[in-house]
Order: C-alpha cells, then structure tokens, then sequence
C-alpha cells in the first residue's frame, strides 16, 4: 500500500487534468515521408523482456495520429551511448507492450485509490 506522500507524487505525474507543459519531455522526430521534423510528448516509458520502450503523442495535432493515440518505440543505444528510438514492426510485440503498459498504469492507479471510471 502507497503511503499519503507516494500517492500525492503519483497523483501528480499522472493526473492527466492538469497542466505540465514545463515539466514534459519532448522528443523531436524525423517524419520520413514528409521529412519534416515533429515533436512528440513522452507519454510513459516501459520495460518488456529487457528492453525499453517510450510512448509518444504528437504535440501538434497530426493527420496521422489521433489525440487520444501513441506511437511506441523501442529505445536503443549506439556504440557511443547515445539513445535511438525504433518503430516496432512486430504487431505482437507492439500489443505486448502495450499490455505491459496498460497493467502498469493500473497498478499505479489501484495505488493511488482511483478505480474504474476514474481512470479516463
């Protein structure tokens, strides 16, 4: 069980209601069909057999992708250390993370005390 700090920080990060413009992260992307470079919100970052993989919704509205949608990437690293994302091509392991995502999201939620229609 989360104590009152952990459920207040929790609330914080994900409370979707509020306003966190200066606290987001946002990466920059080449968009290759347009090649035209697009920002996209971190949205949530996750872990699935050993890999990681990030969660993004486009900052401007997008013909491509619908508000309330996400990308998912995989995070990578190069020889030098700097980080890369890739798309995953692999429908079954884009729904395994998306899955992976969806229990984690709920986990935190039954933590904070929010349930059932709360959660949208």
């Amino acid at each position: 069980m989360a104590d009152k700090k952990d459920k207040e920080v929790l609330e914080e990060n994900y409370n979707l209601e509020e306003d966190f413009e200066d606290e987001e992260e946002i990466v920059t992307l080449l968009n290759e069909d347009t090649q035209k470079e697009e920002d996209f919100r971190v949205v949530h970052i996750t872990e699935y057999e050993d890999k990681s993989y990030v969660f993004l919704n486009p900052v401007e509205p997008s013909d491509d992708i619908a508000d309330d949608e996400v990308i998912i990437c995989e995070i990578g690293e190069n020889e030098q250390g700097e980080e890369f994302i890739l798309p995953i091509e692999d429908e079954k392991t884009l729904q395994a993370v998306y899955d992976q995502y969806v229990k984690e999201y709920e986990a935190m939620a039954e933590e904070a005390g929010i349930e059932g229609e709360d959660l949208q």
